[in-house]
C-alpha cells in the first residue's frame, strides 16, 4: 500500500486499514514534532494520540486529500498549542526534560547529534524560551531538515512567510543564546 491508496481508503471508503498505514508511516515524525513543541515525551505522546484520534474522526468528512502529513500536522500543531496554552493557564511549571527530548531528537535524526552535553542543554533551554511559532519553525528547518517549500506545505503558509518567520526566529534565538552566554561569562569573571 502507498500513501495515495491509504488516503483513498480513508476518504472514500472509510477503511481503518488505510488510516493504520498512515499512522505507522508518520507516527515517529509526529512524535518528533510534538516533542519539539511540547518539551517532554509524555505531553508529546498525549498530543499525538489526541491528534491522530481527531484526524481519524475528521478524514472521512473530507472530499479530497492529496497529502496526509501537511493536513495532519495542522491538527497536531493546534493540539500542541492548545495543550501548551492550557498548561500555562493552569500554572504549569513549564519545566522540560531536555535530556529526554534531546535523546528523542537524536534518535530521529542521528546526524543532528551535538558534541557536548552542555551545548545540547543550552540550545534546548534557548529553544524553549522562544515563542511557539519560532520554536516550531526552527525545529522543522534544522532538526527536521525541511526546506522552505516543505515547511510552507506543512504549516500552510506562503514561502515568503516561512523565510520571514525563520529570520525572526533565528534573531530571537541568537539574542537569547548570546544573553545567556554573556551572563555566564560575566559570572566567570566575577569568580
Amino acid at each position: 500500500m502507498n500513501e495515495k491508496r491509504a488516503i483513498e481508503l480513508c476518504v472514500r471508503h472509510q477503511d481503518p486499514l488505510g488510516f493504520e498505514f498512515l499512522v505507522k508511516k508518520y507516527r515517529k515524525e509526529a512524535l518528533y514534532h510534538a516533542v519539539s513543541m511540547m518539551g517532554n515525551y509524555e505531553d508529546a505522546a498525549d498530543a499525538c494520540q489526541e491528534s491522530f484520534s481527531r484526524a481519524f474522526s475528521a478524514i472521512p468528512r473530507l472530499k479530497q486529500l492529496d497529502f496526509f502529513y501537511p493536513w495532519f500536522y495542522r491538527i497536531l500543531r493546534n493540539c500542541c498549542l492548545n495543550m501548551l496554552s492550557r498548561k500555562k493557564t493552569a500554572g504549569g511549571s513549564g519545566k522540560n526534560n531536555w535530556e529526554e527530548v534531546t535523546d528523542i531528537c537524536i534518535r530521529a535524526n542521528p546526524e543532528a547529534k551535538l558534541e557536548k552535553e552542555e551545548d545540547k542543554r543550552k540550545i534546548w533551554e534557548t529553544i524553549q524560551q522562544l515563542k511557539p511559532e519560532f520554536r516550531e519553525i526552527l525545529m522543522l528547518k534544522y532538526a527536521g531538515d525541511k526546506n522552505y517549500r516543505e515547511i510552507s506545505k506543512i504549516l500552510g503558509i506562503p514561502r515568503g512567510t516561512v523565510m520571514s518567520r525563520l529570520y525572526h526566529a533565528r534573531m530571537a534565538f541568537k539574542t537569547i543564546y548570546l544573553d545567556g552566554s554573556q551572563g555566564k561569562n560575566s559570572n566567570h569573571k566575577k569568580n
